[in-house]
């Protein structure tokens, strides 16, 4: 019998399982599936908030939450928020904290660094500030990734991000005006030769604020994108390298030491170098696959900041309760 593929069928199982306290394997049997489709059933209810979760923490639970990650990863400030029921709500839980964020420390004559990424982007529709800041410059540090609109399935890039977010600020911005990656180290050298480049580039070293993601070494999820720009032999070693982390396309190992790798000399965008001279460096992390990566750019001094779901705090946690054990 054909499984019925409905919002029905799917409470009924969320029911059994959460109130009912059946078992997958036991649901599984009722409806002749096998106990991996349960679990896939049960994800997509929460995708459709067919179940909500409500989780009641003390009010100082995040707060004493905060305090362990800045002292074990020697940052100046964490914030965390609830994830959400999904990976996008997380980033827009993220994102709403980074636009809270911005606008509470923006002062007139700032300059302002940012980076591309879809938890970057959620800041877009959550930055709302009270007044406007004619005087102040937003300031894209990563060349662009593709050259689609905005209105292309609503992705944003970089310069899409920077323009929108200095729009809704009353302020300037400067766009970065070259692609993420290159083909060879020797047309990368040739764009940073470039007059209009340079400019840009030059701002780098002015800036007082910068917002970034932070990537992850987990093939599944940064190999669907550098295909597009790697051979297979590339892609192969990327894999195999010995980093654990990866910040701007640099492959970090777990002390936050750079790691060559195909990816070298091809990148436009920010040296890390100067990230690290910036007053104040904010990461956003959603996912708690950008667990080591965290720990190896905390390491490294990259950023100051963190904005962080609960979850990916608590993998944090996890992992150095593991090294001790």
């Amino acid at each position: 019998m054909k499984f019925d593929e409905t919002r029905e069928t799917y409470g009924k199982i969320a029911t059994l399982y959460y109130m009912g306290e059946k078992s997958q394997g036991e649901i599984a049997d009722m409806f002749n599936i096998s106990r991996f489709k349960v679990a896939r059933v049960l994800k997509r209810c929460r995708e459709l908030n067919i179940v909500e979760f409500r989780i009641n923490n003390k009010p100082h639970y995040f707060k004493n939450l905060e305090s362990q990650i800045e002292d074990l990863l020697s940052v100046n400030r964490c914030i965390i928020v609830s994830p959400g029921s999904t990976l996008q709500e997380s980033k827009a839980a993220v994102g709403k904290a980074a636009a809270k964020y911005l606008e509470d420390s923006l002062q007139e004559g700032m300059m302002v660094g940012f980076d591309w990424g879809s938890t970057l982007q959620t800041m877009v529709q959550e930055f709302d500030p009270s007044r406007k800041y004619k005087e102040c410059l937003f300031v894209q540090i990563s060349g662009s990734v593709t050259s689609h609109s905005i209105s292309d399935n609503s992705y944003m890039d970089g310069h899409d991000i920077v323009k929108n977010l200095a729009v809704k600020a009353g302020a300037e911005w400067s766009l970065y005006p070259t692609p993420y990656i290159v083909q060879e180290k020797v047309l990368r050298d040739m764009l940073l030769e470039e007059k209009s480049i340079k400019s840009h580039i030059s701002l780098f070293d002015k800036l007082d604020m910068a917002f970034f993601g932070i990537g992850s070494r987990q093939s599944d999820y940064f190999m669907p994108f550098y295909k597009n720009y790697l051979s297979n032999e590339e892609c192969f070693q990327l894999i195999n390298g010995n980093g654990v982390g990866e910040l701007f396309s640099n492959s970090l190992d777990i002390h936050g030491k750079v790691q060559k790798s195909p990816l070298t000399d091809r990148v436009l965008t920010i040296d890390l170098e100067i990230l690290k001279g910036i007053s104040d460096t904010i990461v956003l992390a959603a996912g708690q696959e950008k667990t080591q990566s965290l720990i190896a750019g905390a390491r490294g001094h990259y950023f100051k900041t963190m904005i962080i779901t609960e979850i990916v705090a608590l993998s944090i946690i996890e992992y150095f309760d593991s090294k001790i054990e």
